[in-house]
């Protein structure tokens, strides 16, 4: 479903997540979801008139199965570069054994071809584009900001009304301080890892209130 210029959502169909195309100058998919969501999102994509081989780069923005448990098969089908923060590198290991052993899934590694760094990085394959460090779900989560068409695909961060879990290697206090600073951001559009999208610079600050408050309740 196209949402803006530029900016595709597509919503999560069971046990995934909702997955974003970023189609600027290089088409980047963010968090293609579980295996089992591929189907539904052939046929979501296809609505727009895309492919999965229309596919440029994936982004991962934390390794939990939900999210990127599709990535190696698409990976091999389609030879397609994929991209997550460094501070991940040893939790996706850690989380597809556990998966693995969980579910009794096959192992889903995949090779990370271009590691983010730092707090703050350029998207390198599309420059208007910045990649956060926003640990506290998982070591390594990451957010994708947009300056100029003010929105921000969060991940597992926050979400319309909640937060992401960190009782799989997370962290309450580090989740505390990344919503504080995406918070301050300039966003007219909030784009979570699950759930509904939220619309408006009021209803994305009300919503960052009321979380925030939550947080200061349980955490």
């Amino acid at each position: 479903m196209r949402i803006m210029d530029g900016l595709y959502y597509y919503p999560e169909t069971g046990f995934t997540s909702n997955s974003y195309i970023i189609d600027n100058e290089v088409r980047i998919l963010v968090d293609p979801g579980h295996q089992e969501h591929i189907k539904d999102l052939i046929e979501l994509l296809s609505e727009d008139g895309f492919t999965l081989r229309d596919v440029d780069l994936i982004i991962v923005t934390h390794a939990h199965v939900d999210h990127c448990g599709s990535v190696r098969v698409l990976q091999n089908e389609l030879n397609v570069r994929v991209a997550m923060h460094e501070a991940e590198r040893e939790y996706l290991v850690d989380q597809a054994r556990y998966f693995h052993r969980l579910l009794g899934e096959e192992l889903w590694m995949f090779t990370v071809n271009q590691w983010f760094k730092g707090e703050r990085d350029e998207c390198v394959s599309n420059s208007n584009l910045l990649i956060l460090h926003t640990p506290g779900h998982t070591p390594g989560s990451i957010s994708i900001y947009s300056p100029d068409k003010g929105y921000l695909i969060s991940g597992d961060l926050i979400f319309q009304g909640g937060v992401g879990r960190t009782d799989l290697g997370g962290s309450g206090e580090l989740l505390k301080k990344s919503i504080e600073l995406v918070s301050k951001l300039d966003i007219d559009m909030l784009l979570p890892g699950h759930g509904p999208i939220v619309v408006g610079k009021n209803e994305v600050k009300r919503n960052f209130n009321f979380v925030k408050g939550f947080m200061d309740s349980v955490l």
